[in-house]
């Protein structure tokens, strides 16, 4: 059977998957070869330039592999925004997620963690890149908290709705969505997992894990808030659907999404510039 895409575009799949994606794949061979020029200049030998090589690789289908749930939480949402937030978020937003999380993020974090200012940080990450890992292995902790609540209430609030009519646990979810109409069964919910496993770690740890949670679910709460206030505005002045509101909160939700793999970045190489170039 001829191919209908063809038929209409005049285009094969091949042509038309290039077109789409050949400026991913530039940027994907240039930051392989940036990867070796870094390997081969702080090596200076052919094995260590193709072992920075191989790790950048890796790394970039360690951020493939992590981004699919991503992707599809994404594309749930801004099928709801108009077509300029759309733009908007696939193109401001995909940098902001990009260099914010992959660069500026990891940063912060050694620079909240350990005290210092930006520029000592980043000083700290090309001239002591142990030290860095350091900081950031001791910030673990804080950081699940803050994204595993936030993407919990996330994954609550998709199953704990009534209005949702495709289930995958067809007995589990049904039983979710009749108590969707209770308010604040999410927040009860996820506030009692919180103290579960505060009390699992206890003493420093524990007041730690409790607080960035905590945090973790105030910025859920407040983007959702903000969110609404915004949308609501802009339907009333223009009719716009799912904007600007829209929009924080997907920034929100992708760097939740990637505290997993930027850390889990540092179990491969404890230097920034490869991470960032790899993820």
């Amino acid at each position: 059977m001829p191919d209908k895409t063809h038929r209409t575009t005049g285009q094969g799949p091949v042509a038309i998957f290039l077109k789409y994606f050949k400026w991913a794949f530039a940027v994907t061979v240039l930051g392989l070869i940036l990867g070796f020029g870094l390997g081969w200049q702080q090596t200076g030998s052919l094995d260590g330039a193709l072992t920075i090589f191989f790790i950048c690789a890796v790394l970039a289908v360690l951020e493939i592999s992590l981004s699919f749930d991503n992707a599809i939480v994404n594309a749930n949402t801004l099928k709801n925004m108009t077509p300029v937030w759309q733009r908007r978020f696939l193109t401001w937003g995909i940098l902001i997620a990009v260099f914010g999380m992959r660069i500026v993020f990891p940063l912060l974090i050694v620079v909240v963690a350990a005290g210092i200012g930006p520029g000592e940080a980043l000083v700290l990450a090309a001239t002591n890149p142990e030290a860095y890992a350091a900081i950031m292995s001791e910030a673990h902790l804080s950081i699940a908290a803050f994204g595993g609540t936030f993407l919990l209430m996330v994954g609550l609030g998709f199953f704990f709705d009534h209005e949702k009519d495709v289930h995958w646990v067809n007995w589990l979810e049904r039983r979710m969505a009749n108590y969707a109409t209770v308010r604040g069964i999410e927040v009860a919910l996820v506030l009692s997992v919180v103290l579960i496993f505060t009390s699992l770690h206890g003493g420093p740890d524990g007041n730690s894990f409790l607080i960035s949670a905590v945090w973790g679910l105030l910025a859920f709460l407040l983007v959702e808030v903000l969110g609404g206030l915004l949308d609501r505005r802009a339907a009333l002045t223009e009719g716009a659907k799912g904007g600007l509101g829209a929009f924080l909160y997907l920034e929100v939700l992708d760097a939740s999404f990637s505290f997993d793999g930027v850390i889990g970045a540092f179990a491969l190489s404890q230097n920034l510039f490869v991470i960032a170039i790899g993820l």
